[in-house]
């Protein structure tokens, strides 16, 4: 039933269907993605796993998010750049879901709207429909599969799949054979980030590469599991103890999951992201001086725990995903970007002795209230100072949340400060203006320009 009514969703959903907000959230995720592309296709990780996709590719006419003008075949081009998105994680996450839709689903369609000519409005409705793919089976099987599977990885062939699907024009049936290829191929294990390992980049290549190649064998009539989703050894019972199988037509159709995505302003793990933005209020409001903190306590929630609780980050990377490291940061560089996450930054010794001054706690309240409401993320700190004052902040809604949303100012701000050092300011400009309105190409490969 559910994988039935995700393919017809998918087959009916027309351009006229979508309203202004709809459209404007598509086009800043696109903007988004070029700019965390462009940034990341400079990391040494990113760099290793583009070298290995290119050995396989073929001439094509998908453009690689770098600089120069490297072209590829779709599906490694997809693959690359999917890598290139996600290489700094600075991208978007839909909160509901805990998923990074923007990551697969946008270097999908681009690649298969690329090969075909595609207009900028064919291309865009494609990743409304693979937004509402990811995020739909996200929150079906979290926050339960959150602990052992990176929601990314393993929803992240149906996003594609749904986005290629649309764009090759796949009917209602083939839409579920698509589906049930790309969710027996689904896989992406949270074992890498005990050591800050690089397989989240190959995670969301593969997921992409997954669901373009789900969706061309379902176009040859080649047969997947038409009720992947919802089979008792399916996608959702295999993958969670607490399915929300009701979660993936819930409002299908009446709302679009885009509309709840939020941005990124740091560059690390989203469930530290409350944390940071706490501790940006608190020095609004407080002269602090960090080496007169006693201590720092965190309160937060299960999953933001199971994720980011890291005392003891081994590399930059792995300090993207501790809650200690983000937090004092935040604290005594007061830095947004990528220059914090650094082997310098990491072994300072004002770092490491604020860090050994801050623990996170479970808290059961906090806990409720994300049970409740899989939107609110919170964070309260909990600051002693040496001579007894004690100063708290909570917030559940960090800045680029779409309950505290970027406007397209810091937007730009965003993908100006990620583009711009790469491909130059003139380059990087032209490329705004041209997502700005994107639905106005008749030919999405006229956005490279």
């Amino acid at each position: 039933m559910e994988t039935k009514a995700l393919a017809q969703f998918v087959f009916d959903t027309k351009w006229e269907d979508l309203d202004e907000k709809t459209i404007d959230n598509a086009k800043m995720a696109v903007l988004d993605a070029f700019g965390a592309a462009i940034a990341g296709s400079e990391e040494a990780a990113s760099k290793k796993l583009a070298a290995v996709f290119e050995r396989h590719s073929l001439p094509g006419k998908s453009r690689l998010w770098k600089k120069g003008e490297e072209s590829w075949d779709y599906m490694n081009a997809a693959a690359i750049n999917a890598a290139f998105v996600h290489a700094q994680d600075f991208d978007d996450l839909h909160n509901a879901s805990i998923v990074h839709p923007g990551a697969i689903t946008i270097p999908a369609a681009m690649a298969i709207g690329e090969e075909q000519g595609a207009s900028g409005k064919e291309v865009l409705l494609a990743i409304v429909l693979g937004y509402d793919a990811a995020a739909r089976l996200g929150e079906a099987i979290n926050p339960a599969a959150y602990y052992y599977w990176h929601t990314t990885g393993v929803v992240g062939s149906f996003s594609s799949a749904a986005a290629a699907g649309k764009l090759l024009g796949l009917g209602t049936e083939q839409l579920q054979d698509a589906f049930g290829s790309a969710g027996t191929q689904s896989s992406g294990l949270w074992a890498f980030n005990s050591s800050g390992a690089n397989s989240k980049l190959l995670h969301v290549a593969n997921a992409t590469v997954c669901g373009i190649r789900s969706a061309e064998l379902a176009k040859e009539g080649f047969t997947g599991a038409k009720d992947i989703i919802e089979n008792k050894k399916g996608f959702v019972h295999a993958l969670s103890a607490e399915p929300h199988l009701d979660r993936v037509t819930d409002k299908l159709g009446s709302y679009f999951e885009i509309n709840g995505n939020s941005f990124k302003a740091y560059a690390c793990c989203r469930h530290t992201h409350s944390a940071i933005y706490a501790v940006e209020q608190i020095k609004k409001k407080h002269d602090i001086d960090p080496a007169q903190i006693e201590s720092i306590e965190d309160y937060t929630y299960r999953t933001a725990i199971n994720t980011a609780d890291n005392g003891t980050p081994a590399n930059p990377y792995a300090a993207k995903f501790s809650i200690q490291y983000c937090i004092c940061a935040a604290m005594l560089y007061g830095e947004k970007g990528l220059r914090v996450f650094s082997e310098e930054s990491l072994a300072d010794t004002a770092t490491r002795a604020l860090m050994d001054r801050t623990q996170v706690f479970f808290s059961q309240e906090i806990e409720d209230r994300y049970l409740k409401d899989s939107n609110r993320w919170g964070h309260r700190l909990v600051i002693t100072m040496k001579d007894g004052r004690v100063i708290e902040e909570y917030t559940d809604y960090p800045f680029g949340d779409f309950n505290n949303p970027f406007s397209w100012e810091d937007a730009k701000n965003k993908y100006m400060m990620l583009a711009e050092p790469v491909i130059g300011a003139e380059n990087a400009e032209r490329l705004y203006e041209k997502i700005l309105r994107m639905e106005e190409l008749e030919d999405i490969n006229r956005l490279y320009d």
